[in-house]
């Protein structure tokens, strides 16, 4: 009996120690990243940067759960003069931005009068990526995040 009681309890201790584990690789990958960070101006004039207030990524919960959430002048709101990219840091590659511009507020995020609130979506797969290559902390960091409005037009 003592023989099978050792086992038991092993289990048990192997249990708990794994248990310990996930919550800890949980509660460190829903961990906002700092968001202290600066921008520099851009060289051409024609290109307007900015950075994302808020960055969501949780790629285990499937697609749209990988995003950075800006703020933007009302300026660009729905102007065809400018073409608007997702660019982060680290990643040679560009994602187009559908625009839904009719929202002041998303996530917690509020936009001051004159701006509205915008999603920029990046690929699950990609996410998961940056999880399995040890990037993901920078994936995660807002600062790394930049939606670029460039001007078409002269």
């Amino acid at each position: 009996m003592k023989h099978w009681g050792a086992h038991k309890t092993t289990g048990v201790a192997s249990a708990t120690v794994a248990l310990l584990l996930a919550g800890t690789v949980a509660w460190f990958l829903n961990e906002p990243a700092a968001a202290d960070c600066t921008i520099d101006a851009p060289a051409d004039q024609k290109a307007h940067e900015i950075l994302a207030t808020k960055v969501v990524v949780q790629p285990w919960l499937g697609p749209h759960h990988v995003y950075g959430v800006f703020i933007v002048p009302n300026r660009f709101r729905g102007d065809k003069k400018y073409a608007v990219n997702l660019t982060i840091r680290g990643l040679d590659h560009h994602f187009a931005v559908a625009e839904k511009p009719n929202r002041r507020h998303m996530d917690y995020v509020f936009g001051p009068p004159g701006h509205y609130v915008l999603r920029g979506y990046v690929p699950t797969r990609l996410a998961l990526w940056f999880l399995a290559t040890g990037l993901f902390d920078d994936l995660r960091h807002a600062c790394n995040w930049t939606l670029v409005f460039i001007e078409r037009f002269p």
